[in-house]
Protein backbone atom coordinates (compact mmCIF):
# COMPACT_ATOMS: atom_id res chain seq x y z
CA UNK A 1 0.00 0.00 0.00
CA UNK A 2 1.36 3.77 -0.81
CA UNK A 3 1.71 5.88 1.56
CA UNK A 4 -0.94 8.29 0.04
CA UNK A 5 -3.23 5.75 0.00
CA UNK A 6 -2.72 5.15 3.94
CA UNK A 7 -3.14 8.89 3.84
CA UNK A 8 -6.37 8.66 2.63
CA UNK A 9 -7.72 5.80 4.12
CA UNK A 10 -7.42 7.67 7.79
CA UNK A 11 -8.05 11.39 6.35
CA UNK A 12 -11.86 11.09 8.26
CA UNK A 13 -10.82 9.62 11.25
CA UNK A 14 -11.93 11.77 14.07
CA UNK A 15 -9.42 12.56 16.31
CA UNK A 16 -11.11 11.59 19.75
CA UNK A 17 -10.81 7.99 18.38
CA UNK A 18 -7.59 8.36 18.38
CA UNK A 19 -6.89 9.84 21.32
CA UNK A 20 -9.13 6.96 22.65
CA UNK A 21 -6.97 4.46 21.55
CA UNK A 22 -3.49 6.02 22.70
CA UNK A 23 -5.08 6.01 26.16
CA UNK A 24 -6.81 2.92 25.72
CA UNK A 25 -5.54 0.21 28.11
CA UNK A 26 -6.92 -3.27 28.26
CA UNK A 27 -9.69 -4.18 31.26
CA UNK A 28 -12.36 -6.98 31.27
CA UNK A 29 -15.78 -6.49 29.97
CA UNK A 30 -18.78 -8.76 29.25
CA UNK A 31 -19.41 -6.82 25.82
CA UNK A 32 -18.17 -8.52 22.85
CA UNK A 33 -19.36 -5.83 21.06
CA UNK A 34 -17.19 -3.34 23.18
CA UNK A 35 -14.16 -5.19 23.08
CA UNK A 36 -13.95 -5.54 19.30
CA UNK A 37 -14.56 -1.85 18.89
CA UNK A 38 -11.61 -1.11 21.29
CA UNK A 39 -9.37 -3.71 19.04
CA UNK A 40 -10.59 -1.47 15.84
CA UNK A 41 -9.62 1.76 17.49
CA UNK A 42 -6.20 -0.24 18.24
CA UNK A 43 -5.91 -1.76 15.29
CA UNK A 44 -6.27 2.15 13.36
CA UNK A 45 -4.03 3.52 15.97
CA UNK A 46 -1.28 1.17 15.12
CA UNK A 47 -1.49 1.37 11.47
CA UNK A 48 -1.27 5.44 12.22
CA UNK A 49 2.08 4.64 14.34
CA UNK A 50 3.17 2.15 11.61
CA UNK A 51 2.94 4.82 8.80
CA UNK A 52 4.89 7.75 10.92
CA UNK A 53 7.70 5.23 11.76
CA UNK A 54 8.19 3.30 8.43
CA UNK A 55 7.58 6.74 6.42
CA UNK A 56 9.11 9.11 8.61
CA UNK A 57 6.34 11.79 7.27
CA UNK A 58 3.90 13.70 9.96
CA UNK A 59 -0.13 12.51 9.01
CA UNK A 60 -2.29 15.68 9.03
CA UNK A 61 -5.52 14.82 9.48
CA UNK A 62 -8.92 16.67 7.37
CA UNK A 63 -10.11 18.52 10.16
CA UNK A 64 -6.97 20.70 11.09
CA UNK A 65 -5.14 20.43 7.29
CA UNK A 66 -6.40 24.62 7.00
CA UNK A 67 -2.78 25.95 7.44
CA UNK A 68 -2.24 28.78 5.23
CA UNK A 69 0.76 31.06 5.04
CA UNK A 70 1.14 34.34 2.65
CA UNK A 71 4.74 35.28 0.98
CA UNK A 72 6.20 38.16 -0.86
CA UNK A 73 6.81 37.45 -4.21
CA UNK A 74 10.44 38.50 -5.42
CA UNK A 75 12.04 38.00 -2.32
CA UNK A 76 9.83 35.13 -0.53
CA UNK A 77 9.51 36.71 2.63
CA UNK A 78 6.86 35.13 5.13
CA UNK A 79 4.03 38.03 5.82
CA UNK A 80 3.58 36.90 9.17
CA UNK A 81 0.92 38.13 12.05
CA UNK A 82 3.19 40.68 13.88
CA UNK A 83 4.18 42.07 10.30
CA UNK A 84 7.04 42.71 7.93
CA UNK A 85 8.36 46.12 6.31
CA UNK A 86 8.00 44.94 2.88
CA UNK A 87 11.60 45.13 0.33
CA UNK A 88 10.13 45.46 -3.49
CA UNK A 89 8.93 48.49 -3.39
CA UNK A 90 8.83 52.27 -2.23
CA UNK A 91 6.39 55.66 -2.91
CA UNK A 92 8.39 58.91 -2.41
CA UNK A 93 6.30 62.16 -1.37
CA UNK A 94 5.74 63.34 -4.81
CA UNK A 95 4.61 59.98 -6.15
CA UNK A 96 7.30 58.25 -7.95
CA UNK A 97 6.90 54.82 -7.32
CA UNK A 98 10.08 52.77 -7.76
CA UNK A 99 9.76 48.16 -7.84
CA UNK A 100 6.39 46.73 -6.84
CA UNK A 101 5.09 47.63 -3.16
CA UNK A 102 3.23 44.11 -2.80
CA UNK A 103 2.75 40.86 -4.62
CA UNK A 104 2.12 38.07 -2.77
CA UNK A 105 1.12 34.33 -3.09
CA UNK A 106 -0.03 31.80 -0.52
CA UNK A 107 1.02 28.38 0.38
CA UNK A 108 -1.84 25.78 2.09
CA UNK A 109 -2.66 22.36 0.99
CA UNK A 110 -6.10 21.32 -0.68
CA UNK A 111 -6.98 24.61 -2.04
CA UNK A 112 -10.38 24.27 -3.75
CA UNK A 113 -10.84 28.56 -4.26
CA UNK A 114 -9.42 31.99 -2.97
CA UNK A 115 -11.93 34.88 -2.94
CA UNK A 116 -10.01 38.07 -2.79
CA UNK A 117 -11.54 41.34 -2.21
CA UNK A 118 -9.82 44.47 -1.82
CA UNK A 119 -11.06 47.38 0.35
CA UNK A 120 -9.03 50.64 -0.62
CA UNK A 121 -7.50 50.23 -4.02
CA UNK A 122 -7.19 47.48 -6.46
CA UNK A 123 -5.70 43.90 -7.16
CA UNK A 124 -4.19 42.09 -10.10
CA UNK A 125 -4.46 38.53 -10.40
CA UNK A 126 -1.90 36.74 -12.39
CA UNK A 127 -1.34 32.96 -13.78
CA UNK A 128 1.87 32.32 -14.83
CA UNK A 129 1.10 28.71 -15.21
CA UNK A 130 -1.44 30.33 -17.89
CA UNK A 131 -4.08 27.71 -16.76
CA UNK A 132 -6.22 30.13 -15.32
CA UNK A 133 -8.63 32.97 -16.55
CA UNK A 134 -7.25 36.63 -15.30
CA UNK A 135 -9.37 39.69 -14.72
CA UNK A 136 -7.36 42.56 -15.19
CA UNK A 137 -7.14 45.44 -12.27
CA UNK A 138 -10.27 45.00 -10.02
CA UNK A 139 -11.32 45.02 -6.05
CA UNK A 140 -13.19 41.49 -6.48
CA UNK A 141 -12.34 38.21 -8.08
CA UNK A 142 -12.40 34.11 -6.95
CA UNK A 143 -9.77 32.58 -7.93
CA UNK A 144 -10.11 28.68 -8.39
CA UNK A 145 -6.77 27.19 -6.82
CA UNK A 146 -7.07 23.01 -7.04
CA UNK A 147 -5.17 19.98 -5.43
CA UNK A 148 -1.37 20.81 -7.26
CA UNK A 149 -0.58 22.41 -4.35
CA UNK A 150 3.40 22.65 -6.77
CA UNK A 151 0.90 25.93 -8.46
CA UNK A 152 0.37 27.99 -5.79
CA UNK A 153 3.80 29.65 -6.03
CA UNK A 154 2.92 30.99 -9.59
CA UNK A 155 -0.45 32.26 -8.11
CA UNK A 156 0.48 35.79 -7.46
CA UNK A 157 -1.63 38.76 -6.37
CA UNK A 158 0.05 42.56 -6.70
CA UNK A 159 -1.56 45.04 -5.10
CA UNK A 160 -1.78 48.51 -6.96
CA UNK A 161 -2.00 51.96 -5.10
CA UNK A 162 -2.89 54.07 -7.84
CA UNK A 163 -5.31 56.42 -5.96
CA UNK A 164 -2.61 56.88 -3.77
CA UNK A 165 0.21 57.75 -6.40
CA UNK A 166 -2.59 60.15 -8.09
CA UNK A 167 -3.06 62.01 -4.74
CA UNK A 168 0.87 62.45 -4.91
CA UNK A 169 1.27 63.46 -8.35
CA UNK A 170 -1.40 65.71 -8.64
CA UNK A 171 -1.64 67.85 -5.04
CA UNK A 172 2.04 69.15 -4.72
CA UNK A 173 0.86 69.91 -1.38
CA UNK A 174 0.14 66.12 -0.74
CA UNK A 175 3.08 64.22 1.26
CA UNK A 176 3.12 60.57 2.67
CA UNK A 177 1.92 62.32 6.33
CA UNK A 178 -0.51 64.19 5.41
CA UNK A 179 -2.83 61.39 3.47
CA UNK A 180 -5.85 60.36 4.90
CA UNK A 181 -5.93 56.54 5.85
CA UNK A 182 -8.20 55.04 3.07
CA UNK A 183 -4.92 55.92 1.10
CA UNK A 184 -2.03 54.64 3.11
CA UNK A 185 -4.06 51.82 4.73
CA UNK A 186 -5.51 49.11 3.11
CA UNK A 187 -7.02 45.13 3.68
CA UNK A 188 -7.25 42.38 1.14
CA UNK A 189 -9.65 39.67 2.45
CA UNK A 190 -9.43 36.46 1.68
CA UNK A 191 -12.12 33.61 1.67
CA UNK A 192 -10.73 30.97 1.19
CA UNK A 193 -12.46 27.28 -0.09
CA UNK A 194 -10.77 23.91 1.06
CA UNK A 195 -11.66 20.74 -1.06
CA UNK A 196 -13.04 18.65 2.04
CA UNK A 197 -15.51 21.93 2.27
CA UNK A 198 -14.26 23.68 5.05
CA UNK A 199 -13.93 27.41 4.99
CA UNK A 200 -10.92 29.99 6.73
CA UNK A 201 -11.36 33.64 6.38
CA UNK A 202 -7.72 35.49 6.26
CA UNK A 203 -6.51 39.23 5.57
CA UNK A 204 -3.60 40.84 4.14
CA UNK A 205 -3.21 44.39 5.70
CA UNK A 206 -1.31 46.74 4.26
CA UNK A 207 0.15 49.96 5.72
CA UNK A 208 2.26 52.83 4.05
CA UNK A 209 4.51 54.31 6.41
CA UNK A 210 6.09 58.05 6.56
CA UNK A 211 9.47 56.95 4.85
CA UNK A 212 7.94 55.68 1.54
CA UNK A 213 8.69 51.55 2.31
CA UNK A 214 5.47 49.51 3.19
CA UNK A 215 4.51 46.89 5.79
CA UNK A 216 2.19 43.94 6.02
CA UNK A 217 0.79 41.53 7.93
CA UNK A 218 -1.33 38.45 7.50
CA UNK A 219 -3.80 37.39 9.95
CA UNK A 220 -7.17 35.69 10.59
CA UNK A 221 -9.69 37.76 9.85
CA UNK A 222 -13.84 38.12 10.81
CA UNK A 223 -16.28 39.27 8.07
CA UNK A 224 -18.82 42.04 9.52
CA UNK A 225 -21.82 43.43 8.20
CA UNK A 226 -20.18 46.57 8.11
CA UNK A 227 -17.11 45.25 5.73
CA UNK A 228 -19.49 46.06 2.45
CA UNK A 229 -16.34 46.06 0.38
CA UNK A 230 -16.44 41.93 0.88
CA UNK A 231 -20.41 42.10 -0.45
CA UNK A 232 -19.45 43.64 -4.14
CA UNK A 233 -19.95 41.38 -7.19
CA UNK A 234 -16.64 39.62 -8.31
CA UNK A 235 -15.15 41.50 -11.17
CA UNK A 236 -15.85 39.04 -14.81
CA UNK A 237 -12.78 37.41 -16.37
CA UNK A 238 -10.91 39.46 -19.29
CA UNK A 239 -12.11 36.31 -21.55
CA UNK A 240 -15.71 36.94 -20.40
CA UNK A 241 -15.55 40.89 -21.10
CA UNK A 242 -13.87 40.29 -24.18
CA UNK A 243 -16.74 38.50 -25.20
CA UNK A 244 -19.11 41.26 -24.03
CA UNK A 245 -17.57 43.93 -25.70
CA UNK A 246 -17.50 41.71 -29.00
CA UNK A 247 -21.46 41.17 -28.98
CA UNK A 248 -21.49 45.54 -28.06
CA UNK A 249 -19.52 46.13 -31.12
CA UNK A 250 -21.53 43.77 -33.56
CA UNK A 251 -25.00 45.37 -31.82
CA UNK A 252 -23.62 48.72 -32.68
CA UNK A 253 -22.26 48.08 -36.19
CA UNK A 254 -25.51 46.78 -37.00
CA UNK A 255 -27.70 49.72 -35.95
CA UNK A 256 -25.17 51.79 -37.65
CA UNK A 257 -25.36 50.03 -40.91
CA UNK A 258 -29.00 50.19 -40.34
CA UNK A 259 -29.57 53.72 -40.54
CA UNK A 260 -30.35 55.08 -43.81
CA UNK A 261 -27.65 57.85 -45.09
CA UNK A 262 -27.64 60.32 -47.94
CA UNK A 263 -25.08 60.18 -50.67
CA UNK A 264 -23.06 63.31 -48.77
CA UNK A 265 -23.49 61.74 -45.68
CA UNK A 266 -21.94 58.89 -47.31
CA UNK A 267 -19.44 60.36 -48.48
CA UNK A 268 -18.33 62.34 -45.49
CA UNK A 269 -18.55 58.83 -43.60
CA UNK A 270 -16.16 57.62 -46.40
CA UNK A 271 -13.22 60.16 -45.36
CA UNK A 272 -14.01 60.00 -41.67
CA UNK A 273 -13.43 55.78 -42.00
CA UNK A 274 -9.92 56.34 -44.28
CA UNK A 275 -8.89 58.93 -41.89
CA UNK A 276 -9.02 56.27 -38.23
CA UNK A 277 -7.64 53.84 -40.78
CA UNK A 278 -4.13 55.71 -40.06
CA UNK A 279 -4.73 55.91 -36.53
CA UNK A 280 -4.56 53.26 -33.36
CA UNK A 281 -8.36 53.62 -33.82
CA UNK A 282 -10.74 51.07 -35.20
CA UNK A 283 -14.21 52.17 -35.80
CA UNK A 284 -16.92 50.61 -34.64
CA UNK A 285 -19.70 52.97 -35.35
CA UNK A 286 -20.15 56.35 -36.39
CA UNK A 287 -23.56 58.43 -35.88
CA UNK A 288 -24.14 61.63 -37.21
CA UNK A 289 -24.39 64.15 -34.53
CA UNK A 290 -25.39 67.57 -36.70
CA UNK A 291 -25.21 68.85 -40.24
CA UNK A 292 -25.27 72.16 -41.74
CA UNK A 293 -24.71 72.84 -45.73
CA UNK A 294 -20.94 72.46 -45.53
CA UNK A 295 -20.14 70.84 -42.49
CA UNK A 296 -21.00 67.56 -40.88
CA UNK A 297 -19.71 66.03 -37.34
CA UNK A 298 -20.02 62.32 -36.49
CA UNK A 299 -19.76 61.01 -32.98
CA UNK A 300 -17.65 57.95 -33.39
CA UNK A 301 -17.56 54.76 -31.23
CA UNK A 302 -14.03 53.46 -31.35
CA UNK A 303 -11.61 50.49 -30.09
CA UNK A 304 -8.11 50.32 -29.04
CA UNK A 305 -6.49 47.21 -29.09
CA UNK A 306 -9.46 45.32 -29.08
CA UNK A 307 -11.33 47.67 -26.12
CA UNK A 308 -13.76 50.00 -26.63
CA UNK A 309 -13.31 53.23 -25.72
CA UNK A 310 -15.44 55.55 -23.51
CA UNK A 311 -16.39 58.23 -24.45
CA UNK A 312 -17.35 58.19 -27.99
CA UNK A 313 -14.57 60.27 -30.02
CA UNK A 314 -15.52 63.39 -32.49
CA UNK A 315 -14.61 63.88 -35.96
CA UNK A 316 -15.42 67.40 -38.30
CA UNK A 317 -15.56 67.60 -41.46
CA UNK A 318 -15.78 70.44 -43.98
CA UNK A 319 -17.15 70.14 -48.13
CA UNK A 320 -13.98 72.26 -49.63
CA UNK A 321 -14.39 72.24 -53.36
CA UNK A 322 -16.69 69.96 -53.48
CA UNK A 323 -14.39 67.65 -51.00
CA UNK A 324 -15.24 66.25 -47.51
CA UNK A 325 -11.97 67.42 -45.62
CA UNK A 326 -11.35 66.34 -41.92
CA UNK A 327 -10.94 69.53 -39.83
CA UNK A 328 -11.17 68.49 -36.39
CA UNK A 329 -11.34 65.06 -34.30
CA UNK A 330 -10.94 64.77 -30.29
CA UNK A 331 -13.13 64.34 -27.81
Amino acid sequence: MKREDISKAINGIDTRYIQEAVNYTTKKTGSKKLAGRHFTIVAIAAVILLCIIAGGTSIVLQSGNMAVNAYAYGTDDKIETSGVVLNTGTISDNGEMKGIPLIFYLSGSDIESVRFSCKNQKIRFIDWTEKRDEFGTAQNFTVPYGSDESEYYYLTVGWEPDDTIQELTDNSNSKISTLPDKLREDIIVLEITFANGKKLTKAVYISLLDDGTFFAKFDNYKISDDDSFVKRADAITLRELSKIEEAQIKEKQKESKNKPKSKAVKAAAKVAKEYYSGSVFKVISMEMSSRTKNEIIFSVCVSKDGIIQDPDRSITLKLKNGTWKVTGEGY
